[in-house]
């Protein structure tokens, strides 16, 4: 289901509480690994840093 654009706008304090635990849920079905990629990349980019500027 492709959200509509009223949907993208729409802020939490606009939804019901049974709709957030819905999308809440959907969002969930990622898993942790973006946060594991992020955190990844970050300490990439953090050595990158101080490995090239000494």
């Amino acid at each position: 289901m492709k959200p509509s654009d009223q949907d993208l706008t729409r802020q939490d304090e606009d939804i019901s509480s049974a709709e957030f635990e819905t999308e809440e849920r959907q969002d969930y079905r990622f898993g942790n690994w973006p946060e594991i990629a992020g955190l990844a990349f970050t300490i990439f980019v953090v050595w990158l840093t101080f490995a090239f500027t000494g």
